[in-house]
Parts: C-alpha cells; sequence; structure tokens
C-alpha cells in the first residue's frame, strides 16, 4: 500500500468516495482537482479503480487505467452519476474474511461456493488470474477481467484487491450486466461524512460516541459506515451487497432495525463531536460553511429516517 502524499488530508480522500457514493458531481470533481493540485495523483489513480470496481463493477468494462488526469475524473463522474451496483464490494468482502480463516458467513446454501472461490482466488490469485481470462469469449467480460487484473496489480489494501477479482469472477461466470444513470438526485454531502473510520478524527469520535449512548466502539463503528458512510442515492438490489451488510452487523450483535435504531441516536452526538474538525475541512477545501446551522442544530439526516443501503 503506498504511504500518502504527506501533505494529503485522509478527510479528503475519504470524503472523496463519498460524494461519488452520493451522487454529487461537483463535490466529487473538485476534490479529485484538489488531491491532483497537491500531488496526490499515483493514490488517485489507484483509488478511481477500487472505487469503480466497489461501487458499480460493470463500469470496469470502460476503466482506462492511463495516468491521464482527465481520464481518471472522468471515470469517478461516471460512477457517480449511475446507479450503484455492489456486488463485486459485497462478494469480494466475504470472500476475503473467508480467506483469513472466518467461517461464520456460509450459510450451507449453494451460494457458498462462490465465495469458497473467489476466497481461493485470494489465496492463489496467479492460478485464478489463468482461469477467469480463459473462461469466457465475450469481448466485454474479456475488458473487465483485463481492467480488474490491472486494478488487482496497482495494489492496494486486501480486501479491495479482493474485489477487483470478485468483480472478475461476476464476469467470467455471469457476465457484465448492464448499467444505468441514475435518475434519483444527489443526498447531500455534510464534510462529516468523511470523518469516518477512516481517520483518525473519525475514529475518536466514534469510539467517544459509543461510550456515550453506552454501545461497543466496534459495534457502532460498522454501524456508522452501513448506515451513513456507504448510503448511496440510488443503487440495485445486490444479493451479494445485502448478505455481507446482514452478516457484518450480526458479527456485532445487531439485526438491520437495531442498526438504524442506535445510529438515530448516535448521529447528532458524532455531529457535534466532530463540528471543529468539520469546519477545518471545509476551509481546507475552501468550502464556505454553510452547513453551519444544520451541525449546530443536530437535526441532520440523509433520509430523514436513517435507512440502511439497498433497503
Amino acid at each position: 500500500m503506498r504511504k500518502p502524499n504527506p501533505q494529503t488530508h485522509q478527510a479528503c480522500r475519504s470524503l472523496l468516495q463519498k460524494a461519488v457514493r452520493r451522487g454529487d458531481t461537483l463535490l466529487t470533481r473538485n476534490i479529485a482537482y484538489h488531491l491532483h493540485s497537491i500531488g496526490d495523483n499515483d493514490w488517485l489513480k489507484m483509488r478511481t479503480a477500487i472505487i469503480t470496481f466497489e461501487e458499480c463493477w460493470p463500469l470496469g468494462v470502460n476503466l482506462s487505467l492511463a495516468s491521464d488526469f482527465g481520464g481518471i475524473v472522468d471515470a469517478l463522474i461516471k460512477v457517480t452519476q449511475m446507479v450503484k451496483v455492489k456486488d463485486a464490494a459485497g462478494l469480494g468482502v466475504l470472500a476475503y474474511e473467508l480467506s483469513e480463516g472466518d467461517t461464520s458467513m456460509l450459510s450451507g446454501s449453494l451460494e457458498d461456493q462462490h465465495i469458497r472461490q473467489v476466497a481461493e482466488a485470494v489465496k492463489n490469485p496467479k492460478d485464478f488470474w489463468i482461469w477467469v481470462t480463459h473462461s469466457c469469449s465475450q469481448a466485454d467480460q474479456q475488458l473487465l477481467i483485463q481492467s480488474s487484473m490491472k486494478a488487482y496489480r496497482r495494489g492496494g489494501w486486501p480486501w479491495d484487491r479482493a474485489l477487483t477479482q470478485a468483480a472478475a469472477y461476476l464476469a467470467g461466470t455471469s457476465g457484465v450486466p448492464e448499467v444505468h444513470l441514475t435518475d434519483h438526485p444527489s443526498i447531500e454531502v455534510p464534510f462529516w461524512v468523511g470523518l469516518d473510520k477512516h481517520t483518525p478524527q473519525g475514529k475518536k469520535a466514534l469510539q467517544d460516541t459509543a461510550k456515550h449512548i453506552g454501545v461497543p466502539s466496534r459495534q457502532l463503528t460498522w454501524i456508522s459506515f452501513y448506515c451513513e458512510s456507504a448510503y448511496t442515492n440510488e443503487s440495485t438490489e445486490s444479493y451479494w451487497w445485502s448478505r455481507e451488510l446482514r452478516w457484518r452487523l450480526s458479527k456485532v450483535g445487531v439485526d438491520q432495525d437495531k442498526a438504524r435504531q442506535i445510529w438515530e441516536k448516535a448521529q447528532p452526538v458524532y455531529i457535534r463531536l466532530l463540528k471543529e474538525e468539520t469546519d477545518a475541512l471545509q476551509k481546507h477545501l475552501e468550502y464556505p460553511l454553510e452547513n453551519e446551522a444544520v451541525v449546530e442544530n443536530e437535526t441532520y439526516s440523509p433520509t430523514q429516517q436513517v435507512r440502511l443501503p439497498g433497503f
């Protein structure tokens, strides 16, 4: 994994993917240009590929992994504008966890074979890429497999690399589905959303919020991810994403309804704790503090009622 550029604000990296998920093309473009301006191009190029496969994996067919910054921005905007297709993300995470020895996601169903096969790919990538490359002949399948292989070789976190393999596996075994432009409006992206478990400030705020409302810190961390960080403006029904979500929440002792209830209680506390850091992030990106009143009265909710992405 490449080390961050010394000038990079980790919250900017985090906020970029939240903007993509929620369909905010202007914010996505602005953060991409900001990261480019401070020389964070290697990370941006690598992360654009991961974002594509994680948020809308069929777009991997048209993904250019060249170093041209204009192409990077175009790829990010394309994902932002599309209905999200999260199957590769869900299958990749489940397979990665199985490859690490956790078998709790296996249900005894026929679908378990797919998790096992991608988990085997994680452990034996060379054999997997040979197999999947020769498993199909359709042009779109071959294009997606080639771009996912390139993204895999560029590196990243192990679970990110697993989802590129999951995308190739889905393309090789099920074909590449059509994707569609979303007709849903973008969801507001308050800057505190970028201050999640991927940043030091977010981790600390989650720990303090968990203590304040009396729940385990690890439980709240995953609840905040599924109820807030992973939220999208529109996504398809996804078996693998839904299965990963239910499994992960069950690992921390809650179901979907309980997760919503906990986040409704935690969210105002979390926002208040991050007020200073939120203002600093807006100033860092040279945005006006137009959301200040909303943060002060603690009334923000992305959908009025918290719901989990894809449900």
